[in-house]
């Protein structure tokens, strides 16, 4: 059996592809260890994961941090280095895959030093910092988006959740259903602003809105025309995304690649100071795809309440149903285990 390290950091972004390649590679009997952080929503996940063997390290990232947080996580990563070798070599890994954030940085210089095979997956389309960094030596580099055309690049999509559940249910009448999401770590311009926008639409709705864990109280109350269910945290996010008509949403590559799955459109809502401000570019190539609309935070509320008008009173979330989604995500954990499979035949 072979044994690899899967890593993955921080935001539902980096930890749920990465849950889904590990689930695909316990399925073809690959022991895994997975390393990350102990943020809030990877308690919870890997809470409810007990297959995969779940290591925990104490460390915050690096870009856009206070120069006391920058020095704190330097002065941290030699020791979490020498921690990580010593896994490495103890379990005896074979390929390390890491799916980007900062704790990738010292797992992929740990597999460099060791000699074990490294293997990145970019979800965005901006390649991150540590996948940067990491891609010189890296084996091969996974993408979520067509970024280049370097032959180490293999274009396969988001390994996120795309099974084909059913719809939840819940408000089966004649309204019409927006599921609204900031990501997992919540979106306070949307959990503020998107109530009070469509309270002015004076329409019935059925809306289901995730808000960020510990963030319910942020939430501005919606009025009675509005059948409203307001969730810190959606484990089903899928079954959510099938009984919508459209989202409205922040633009992180998964919760992008999931719904653009289920061929759904999206209001998509770029978080404007993103590193390297990959939202707004994940969300241009979708627009572009004619999955959805952006709408840019600088921009006033009045012009949202519009862009929604159009799209209800119109019907073009009906026209975003029948788009065939720009990227197969589906494939994407199998085409990436079938590339790490051929290397270790090869040895």
């Amino acid at each position: 059996m072979k044994s690899i390290i899967i890593c993955a950091a921080k935001t539902g972004g980096h930890i749920f592809p990465a849950l889904s390649f590990a689930e695909e590679a316990l399925k073809n009997n690959y022991k895994i260890t997975f390393l990350g952080t102990n943020t809030d929503l990877e308690k919870k996940v890997f809470a409810q994961n007990e297959s995969i063997d779940f290591i925990k390290f104490e460390l915050d990232g690096f870009r856009g941090k206070s120069i006391t947080q920058k020095l704190i996580f330097l002065i941290k990563l030699p020791l979490i280095f020498f921690q990580i070798l010593s896994i490495i070599v103890s379990r005896k890994i074979s390929s390390v895959v890491c799916f980007g954030g900062f704790i990738t940085v010292p797992v992929g210089f740990a597999s460099i030093v060791s000699f074990r095979r490294l293997y990145l997956h970019e979800q965005n389309s901006v390649v991150g910092s540590s996948n940067r960094l990491l891609s010189i030596f890296a084996k091969k580099m996974f993408t979520a988006f067509p970024v280049s055309e370097n032959k180490k690049y293999f274009f396969i999509g988001n390994p996120a959740n795309t099974q084909n559940k059913k719809a939840i249910d819940i408000y089966q009448n004649d309204n019409l259903n927006i599921l609204i999401t900031g990501g997992s770590q919540g979106a306070d311009f949307i959990n503020k602003n998107i109530p009070t926008v469509l309270n002015t639409l004076n329409i019935k709705l059925n809306v289901i809105h995730q808000c960020g864990l510990g963030k319910i109280q942020n939430v501005s109350n919606y009025n009675q025309e509005i059948n409203a269910s307001i969730f810190e945290f959606i484990d089903n996010l899928d079954e959510y995304i099938n009984w919508c008509d459209f989202a409205i949403c922040r633009c992180g590559a998964g919760t992008l690649s999931e719904i653009s799955q289920k061929k759904r459109g999206m209001i998509m809502i770029p978080l404007p100071k993103s590193i390297d401000n990959h939202q707004y570019f994940n969300a241009l190539f979708y627009e572009k795809n004619n999955q959805g609309k952006i709408f840019q935070e600088k921009h006033s509320l009045d012009s949202f309440s519009n862009l929604l008008r159009s799209i209800i009173d119109e019907n073009i979330y009906e026209d975003w149903k029948k788009e065939e989604p720009p990227i197969d995500h589906s494939r994407a954990a199998s085409l990436m285990l079938s590339e790490i499979h051929k290397d270790n035949a090869a040895i």
